[in-house]
């Protein structure tokens, strides 16, 4: 399994146990460091349809930004991930 796919996995892990629900945008989010790519997606894909799972001792993932940031960049992020949604829906049609 890639390096990549093992870090969506804990990334999207760690927003379940958040409570939230993870997205495309907010794995990437998470990851910060990773821009968007077919790779990205392809890990995103993977983790959705349960070929990627986090192994104990796996690579952490960034912590989240700072409180001050927060409120324009989820914001943000909300708007995005709103879109990736939808491009993903057409996608599959």
């Amino acid at each position: 399994m890639s390096q990549l796919a093992q870090q969506v996995a804990a990334a999207a892990q760690a927003l379940q146990q958040e409570g939230k629900e993870p997205s495309l945008a907010l794995i990437k989010g998470r990851l910060g460091h990773v821009a968007m790519s077919p790779a990205l997606l392809q890990a995103y894909q993977a983790w959705r349809n349960g070929l990627v799972v986090v192994t104990p001792g796996e690579l952490p993932v960034a912590p989240p930004t700072a409180p001050a940031e927060t409120g324009d960049l989820q914001h943000q992020l909300n708007r995005i991930e709103a879109k990736l949604d939808l491009l993903l829906q057409k996608l599959a049609l």
